[in-house]
């Protein structure tokens, strides 16, 4: 398929919009299946609203997590523990707490498109010239992280989500096959023979160029 399943208008719970009854409408429609199908894959609850509150607070616990390992490289966290180390855990705590809501704030902006200002740092680390704060992470890039965690049922529900979206059914009945081919040109500056020797690569001489050359396939 050439589309990415539905992920969009995450629900800012920061937006004082959402409390408008006139925008009733709109927030319910951030709840529809066709906007949480990802959502949907990973937890599978019947109810769309319970699968993007089981996602948010997954990715609270990632940015506590994230937060908290950023916090102790944070100089004035740093400060704090020198003073006292009760001191300094509070204030690792603080720092952990009050970063981690202004992160849910960004990430739940309602958004049809990644764009920088709905991203955050995935940690905010910085060592001398060392920064990784250029590494930054949207609610549908937490998601793809969060797709990579185990979970029961998720291909099937993953299967199902495109057999509704495609409209064609038994998907995951029919065979699949990928074949992939690499290829590689390099100077013969050694016995071709060498390449069979100790390689598995097809090779072939062309042109004075030694062209390598492999398949793999993947089926499901």
């Amino acid at each position: 398929m050439g589309r990415e399943l539905g992920t969009k208008q995450p629900v800012s719970l920061f937006d004082v919009n959402n409390l408008n009854p006139d925008n009733v409408e709109g927030l319910l429609s951030d709840f529809e299946f066709k906007n949480k199908q990802v959502e949907y894959v990973m937890y599978g609850k019947n109810i769309s609203g319970a699968n993007y509150a089981a996602a948010l607070l997954e990715l609270i616990m990632i940015r506590l997590v994230c937060n908290a390992i950023s916090g102790v490289f944070d100089k004035s966290v740093q400060r704090m523990f020198k003073l006292n180390w009760l001191v300094g855990l509070a204030a690792l705590v603080a720092y952990t707490i009050v970063e981690t809501v202004m992160d849910i704030e960004i990430l739940t902006k309602a958004n049809d498109i990644e764009r920088g200002d709905v991203s955050v740092p995935f940690l905010k680390i910085e060592i001398g010239s060392l920064s990784i704060k250029n590494l930054k992470l949207s609610y549908r890039d937490h998601l793809r992280l969060m797709l990579l965690f185990d979970r029961t049922e998720q291909y099937a529900r993953g299967l199902a989500v495109i057999e509704q979206v495609s409209g064609q059914k038994g998907i995951g009945r029919k065979p699949t096959q990928i074949k992939i081919i690499n290829r590689a040109k390099i100077k013969p500056w050694f016995l071709p023979n060498a390449i069979k020797t100790f390689t598995n690569l097809n090779s072939t001489l062309i042109n004075g160029e030694l062209e390598l050359s492999s398949e793999l396939y993947y089926s499901y």
